[in-house]
Order: structure tokens, then C-alpha cells, then sequence
């Protein structure tokens, strides 16, 4: 037996065997996607829109072309909302503390789900506001998911505490 996909409302048009039908649908491009912010309700299509006008203050704008974009990170920061320069794509730069002596940076793709497989590949650099010190670079697939609860990184790139200065803040460029 078969049915259409519980988000055919949206713009799925695919019908799935009920015994599929969760699987399909955790996958699914046209699910609407949840607001990462604490406290927020908000579920819908549109996050990009909702992130940019809602959260502005959690939010980054103005990548450019290439997929890059520059920012500052501050240590106490729990993620930043990167906006895609077309319009539409969500990443978050997730800044962990759950590494000894350290931060963890990740990063991981929440909206729009990709498209039959599609990977993006990234670039994370990261510069300490101290004259002279070292830059720290990790690259890798992005991954993409539906929501934040529990998820855990399996790639990162770790941070030193002492990395994060005075300030308590880094300069970081994202390129997808």
C-alpha cells in the first residue's frame, strides 16, 4: 500500500509504501524546516526569510558569490546562523565547549535539505585576534539535518582556549 508524502502540501510529489514512508519523510526536501534559536517555535519553508528578520542579532549575511564570508566569533556564542548569498540556504557554525581546553567549531547545513545526494564541501580557517598567531584550517562535507537536538559533530576543528584571546573572540571565513 502505498500514500503521498505527508508533506505533498508543500511541494512533495512523491508517493511512498507506508513502510517507507518515515524514512522518505525524514529525508524529505519539502518537510518545514524548525528554527535552530532557543525558544523558538517557529516551523515553515521559509527560515532564511524568518532567521534574517527574526534573529538578526544570532544571524551573518553578505556572503559573497564564491560561498565565502568573514566574521567574528565570540567564545560564548553557541552557534551563527550563516546566510547563503542565494537567498534561500542556511548553515550554522556550531561553537562547542565540549572539548577540554578548547572550543570545537563544526558546521552543518539545516535548510534546504539537499537535493538527490548533493554534497557541499567546505572550508573552515580560523585567525586568533593576537598579532602573529597561527591559523588553523579544516575542510570536509557538509553535513545537513533536521534538527539540532542531539546532534553531534563527527568533524570539527578544535580551538585552543588560549587561541581566543583577550577578546574571548576569533575571526573566522566559511567557504561552501
Amino acid at each position: 500500500m502505498t500514500r503521498p508524502c505527508r508533506f505533498q502540501k508543500h511541494g512533495c510529489l512523491e508517493t511512498v509504501r507506508y513502510t517507507e514512508a518515515r524514512n522518505h519523510e525524514d529525508l524529505c526536501r519539502y518537510a518545514p524546516d524548525r528554527c535552530p534559536f532557543d525558544g523558538c517555535a517557529y516551523r515553515g519553508r521559509r527560515l532564511y526569510g524568518h532567521i534574517l528578520h527574526a534573529h538578526a542579532l544570532g544571524a551573518t549575511s553578505g556572503m559573497d558569490v564564491l560561498g565565502c564570508i568573514t566574521l567574528t566569533l565570540n567564545k560564548c556564542e553557541q552557534f551563527r546562523a550563516l546566510l547563503h548569498h542565494d537567498g534561500e540556504s542556511v548553515v550554522l557554525l556550531l561553537n562547542g565547549g565540549d572539548v577540554p581546553t578548547g572550543r570545537s567549531l563544526a558546521l552543518v547545513g539545516v535548510s534546504p535539505y539537499p537535493v538527490d545526494g548533493v554534497e557541499t564541501m567546505y572550508t573552515i580557517t580560523v585567525k586568533g585576534d593576537e598579532t602573529g598567531s597561527l591559523t588553523l584550517m579544516a575542510m570536509g562535507t557538509l553535513p545537513f539535518v533536521r534538527r539540532l537536538d542531539g546532534y553531534k559533530a563527527k568533524g570539527f576543528l578544535f580551538v585552543p582556549d588560549d587561541f581566543w584571546g583577550s577578546s574571548g573572540s576569533v575571526t573566522v571565513t566559511v567557504r561552501l
